[in-house]
This record gives structure tokens, C-alpha cells and sequence, in this order.
């Protein structure tokens, strides 16, 4: 029996919109998502939340439906308690293939780009309003960007206790590798048109392509040299970027927003033919 049978699809449903409604709770998941199992220190330094706070909300969620459970193997190994993923949780927020970069988004963007202006626009404004729940995306959004929000203050701490420690003198345990480093790079242009966007979006795309390629190169390269998971130092790098204009927009009773996308159903199928949309 799956968890999906055994607790049913209203009831999970029901726990999962509670857990992307709490900021904390969602930043947990997202945190073991990325980093894998922790311990409830790890993801205090991680979340910036008093260990209190990251164990009040952990015992929450290792209630049924367990939202995150017990990594046995990871227990036994190490100090202290380690979460991780439930079974349920790990099929509602799967891991992105790393195909993506090289594949799918590829070949979505080849498509949209061969659409004329007025078809992306309305496009854009169709996946919107046929959204099921409003603001989702913006929610979506939001909680993204609290969680990377964290890990920049982590890194950005992780580093401002390594200078202190260096300051006074203090032996780094990993000498080939003694303390984290920072990368901040920002850049503002203009744009008119959607296709702009999704050019920029490309090249973001062909970045993180070239990223999965040395992912693979530097696993293969510690799988070869035998190094131990513990050893093998976790980075972590997104990029995020939108528009700084505020959009307007006006009322109209001659004009019909739904009519005026219609058209696009079609197009929008064979955008995603063959791709999996999340």
C-alpha cells in the first residue's frame, strides 16, 4: 500500500497546503531537499532559527502524514538525530532532474521563441489566470526566496566565521580546503518585448547546463579518488532576476481577457508536448 492509499489523496492534500503556508516548515523540506538529511542544529544555522523554534516545528511534522521522518542509517552514523524526506514528501517536491537544463527547458524555450510577440504575451497571461489557485505562483515565489534568502545569510555567516577564526589565529581541520567563499554578481538591462526574456532565460539555462557538466566531472573525479561523502564540500548557486518595472493595468467592459487568450490553447499543448510541466 502506498502513502497516497494510505491516508488519501484530500487528507495529503490538506497537509501539504498547510506546510506551503508556513514559512519555516516549507524551508525545512526545502532544506533537506537540497542539502539532504540534517540535524536539528544544521538546519537552525540554516533556517537562522533557535533550535527551540527548528525542534518545536520538527516534532509537527514527524506527525501522521509524516511530512519528514527518522534517517535511520544517518543516526547511527553521526552525532545527534537526522531528518529526512518521507516517502510521501519526496514524491510532492522530487528533486530536478538534471536533464532539465540540458533538455527540457532547451527545447521549451526553442519553441516559445519561434512564437510572434503577441502569441508569448498571451501565453504568459494564460498560465496565469488558468492557474487553479490564485497566487500560487507568487506564493511559490515567495517561499523560494525566503529559502534562498537563508542560505545566502548561512554562507555569508559560514564566511564571516571562518575570517574570525583566521583573525585569531585558529587551525583550519580541512587545510586543502579551509573556509567557504561568497559569489555575488548582479547586472540590471533593459527589455520590450517577452522574447527578451526568455533569451535571458536561455543563457541562464546554458550556464546551468555547463554547471550539471562540471557536477559530473568533479563527482566523477572524487568517485575516482575514493573521498568520502563527509569530505566532499557542498556549494550551492541559483540565480534569480525579474522585472523592476510596476506594471499597470486599467479596467475595460469592452475588453475580454479570457476571449482575448483563447486563442493560445493550442499553441501552449504543443509548447509542452513530450515535457513534463511542473
Amino acid at each position: 500500500m502506498t502513502e497516497e492509499n494510505k491516508y488519501g489523496k484530500e487528507e495529503l492534500d490538506e497537509r501539504f497546503d498547510d506546510l506551503f503556508e508556513n514559512e519555516t516548515r516549507y524551508g525545512i523540506v526545502m532544506a533537506i531537499r537540497t542539502f539532504g538529511s540534517m540535524n536539528i542544529k544544521l538546519l537552525s544555522r540554516i533556517m537562522g532559527k533557535t533550535v527551540s523554534t527548528i525542534h518545536h516545528h520538527i516534532s509537527e511534522m514527524t506527525k501522521e502524514p509524516e511530512v519528514i521522518v527518522i534517517d535511520k542509517k544517518e543516526t547511527t552514523a553521526s552525532r545527534g538525530i537526522y531528518y529526512t524526506l518521507s516517502e510521501i514528501t519526496s514524491e510532492r517536491y522530487p528533486k530536478d532532474k538534471e536533464t532539465v537544463f540540458e533538455e527540457e527547458i532547451p527545447t521549451l524555450m526553442e519553441r516559445v521563441m519561434q512564437l510572434s510577440d503577441e502569441e508569448m504575451a498571451k501565453v504568459m497571461m494564460y498560465r496565469i489566470i488558468n492557474l487553479e489557485d490564485f497566487g500560487k505562483l507568487t506564493k511559490s515565489f515567495k517561499r523560494s526566496m525566503s529559502y534562498y534568502h537563508n542560505i545566502e545569510n548561512f554562507i555569508v555567516n559560514s564566511f564571516e566565521r571562518s575570517e574570525k577564526a583566521l583573525r585569531e589565529g585558529l587551525k583550519p581541520k580541512n587545510l586543502q580546503y579551509p573556509f567557504g567563499t561568497v559569489n555575488s554578481i548582479g547586472l540590471d538591462l533593459k527589455v520590450s518585448k517577452p522574447k527578451h526574456v526568455i533569451e535571458i532565460s536561455k543563457v541562464m539555462t546554458d550556464f546551468f547546463a555547463n554547471l550539471v557538466k562540471l557536477k559530473q566531472k568533479f563527482e566523477k573525479e572524487m568517485d575516482e579518488e575514493g573521498l568520502k561523502e563527509e569530505d566532499r564540500i557542498k556549494v550551492y548557486y541559483h540565480l534569480f532576476g525579474g522585472e523592476i518595472t510596476d506594471f499597470e493595468f486599467e479596467k475595460d467592459d469592452s475588453f475580454d481577457l479570457k476571449e482575448y487568450i483563447k486563442p493560445v490553447e493550442k499553441t501552449i499543448r504543443k509548447l509542452y508536448e513530450g515535457i513534463e510541466e511542473n
